[in-house]
């Protein structure tokens, strides 16, 4: 069974102390990476038209985030809902 709660980052590091100590019974602990419209930067046309080379050499692949699982089912869902 998965189980997805969203914790503020200031209980983030007790939580995972307590769940931690269920990993013996085989839990095993996930982070998800918030990537909602919120937490993204906001750029202006302008400023993305003068500097749009320096925001391509800026970004990278998260390599980690494409390997997991949580990526399987984040690629699942929107597939779903693409295809419905």
């Amino acid at each position: 069974m998965q189980l997805l709660i969203n914790i503020p980052d200031s209980l983030a590091n007790k939580i995972i102390q307590i769940l931690n100590v269920f990993k013996s019974d085989g839990l095993e602990i996930v982070r998800k990476i918030d990537r909602s419209e919120e937490s993204l930067p906001k750029y202006s046309d302008e400023y993305i038209e003068k500097n749009w080379k320096e925001l391509i050499m800026t970004i990278k692949s998260d390599t980690d985030y494409h390997k997991s699982e949580q990526y399987q089912l984040d690629r699942g869902e929107y597939l779903m809902e693409k295809y419905k």
